[in-house]
C-alpha cells in the first residue's frame, strides 16, 4: 500500500540545509520495528555515495582515486577530474556492505580495492565484462570472479543462479536490464544492470547504473514494473568518440524523455542525477542537465535532485 505525503529533505555535509526539495513519495506501509523511517544518500562524487535502507549502509561503487590518477578515457585529460571532498577512511566507514553495479574503473578501482576490507560484503550482479577491452573476448569474466581475483573472500552476486534477487535482512535486492551503450561500443562496454531497492516501509529504490534509453523500452518497462519512489539515475552521457559518437550513458536528451516516464509511472517519483562533472568522457553536465529541465514541457511536474559533491539527500517517510 502506498502512503503519500512523506518529504525529502537536502542537507549539505558540512555546511548550512539546504531546504526541502520534494515531497510526496510514497512507500509501503512501515511494520513497528524499530527500524528507522528514513532512507540517505550520501553522493561522494561520480557514482560513489553512501545509501542508508532499512537499517543497512551500503557503499555503491567506489571509486576512490586522487584526481588525475587514472586513465583519460576521451584523452582530454586524466581521470577523475575533481578530488574527493570527503576523506576516504570516512568514506569506508561504518558500511555494512559495498554494491558494484559493474566492474569499470570509474566505479571500482585500485584505490577501493586498497582501502576496503578484503572480508566486507560485497554485492554485485551476476554478469561479466571484459577486463581488457582491447581483447573483449578472450578478457571476458564475470564480475564475481574480477572481485576475487582483487582478494575480495565474500563477494555475492545479486542474483543466483535460478535468477532470484538477494535478500539482505528485509531488504530486496533485485538485478535488472541495462545497456552500456549501442552497437560495436555497447559490446565493447560488456554487461551492466540496474539494481531495485525493496523493504517493507521503505521506498522502493531504482538505481539505474550506466544505461542508456534503450530502443527496446526496457529501462522504460522497469519503471512501470515497480514504479520506483525514488531512482539514482546516471545521466552523464558519456562518449568515447574513438570508438564511436553515441552515448554510453543518458544524456539530456535521454535523461528527460526517462525522468517523463519515470513521472508518469510514480507521479511522485524523486530523482537523484548524478554520474557528472567528474570524468573527461562525460559530456553532459549538472548544468546543462539543469537547463534541459527548466526547457522541458514537464518540468513543473519534475522533482530531480543535482547533489553536489559531500551533500546528503534525506528521504523521510
Amino acid at each position: 500500500m502506498n502512503v503519500p505525503g512523506k518529504s525529502f529533505a537536502l542537507k549539505a555535509m558540512g555546511v548550512a540545509v539546504v531546504g526541502l526539495i520534494a515531497a510526496g513519495c510514497a512507500s509501503k506501509s512501515a511494520p513497528d520495528d524499530g527500524k528507522t523511517n528514513f532512507s540517505s544518500y550520501e553522493f561522494y562524487r561520480n557514482a560513489t555515495a553512501k545509501l542508508t535502507y532499512d537499517g543497512q549502509t551500503f557503499l555503491l561503487d567506489p571509486m576512490l582515486a586522487a584526481k588525475g590518477t587514472l586513465p583519460s578515457f576521451a584523452g582530454k585529460a586524466p581521470n577523475p577530474t575533481i578530488n574527493l571532498t570527503v576523506d576516504i577512511k570516512q568514506i569506508v566507514a561504518d558500511i555494512d556492505g559495498v554494491i558494484v553495479s559493474h566492474m569499470h574503473t570509474d566505479h571500482f578501482d585500485g584505490a577501493a580495492a586498497q582501502n576496503l576490507p578484503k572480508d566486507i560484503k560485497i554485492y554485485t550482479p551476476r554478469n561479466s565484462a571484459p577486463e581488457n577491452p582491447a581483447d573483449p573476448v578472450k578478457s571476458n569474466s564475470s564480475f564475481q570472479s574480477q572481485l576475487e581475483a582483487m582478494g575480495f573472500r565474500n563477494v555475492t552476486t545479486i542474483e543466483s543462479e535460478a535468477g532470484q534477487p538477494t535478500r539482505i535482512d528485509g531488504i530486496t535486492l533485485t538485478q535488472v536490464f541495462g545497456q552500456h551503450g549501442a552497437g560495436l561500443v555497447g559490446d565493447l562496454m560488456g554487461g551492466v544492470n540496474g539494481i531495485v531497492f525493496e523493504a517493507e516501509g521503505q521506498p522502493t529504490i531504482y538505481w539505474t547504473g550506466d544505461t542508456i534509453l534503450d530502443d527496446g523500452g526496457q529501462i522504460k518497462a522497469i519503471l512501470t514494473r515497480y514504479s520506483p519512489d525514488v531512482i539514482i539515475a546516471h545521466t552523464g552521457g558519456a562518449v568515447v568518440e574513438a570508438i564511436a559518437p553515441d552515448p554510453l550513458m543518458m544524456n539530456e536528451q535521454q535523461a528527460i524523455e526517462f525522468f517523463e516516464a519515470a513521472e508518469a509511472a510514480n507521479p511522485d517519483v524523486h530523482i537523484v542525477a548524478v554520474h557528472m562533472d567528474a570524468l573527461d568522457h562525460c559530456l553532459t553536465t549538472r548544468a546543462s542537465l539543469q537547463l534541459a529541465i527548466d526547457h522541458s514541457a514537464a518540468s513543473s511536474k519534475l522533482k530531480v535532485s543535482l547533489p553536489l559533491e559531500g551533500q546528503t539527500i534525506l528521504f523521510s517517510h
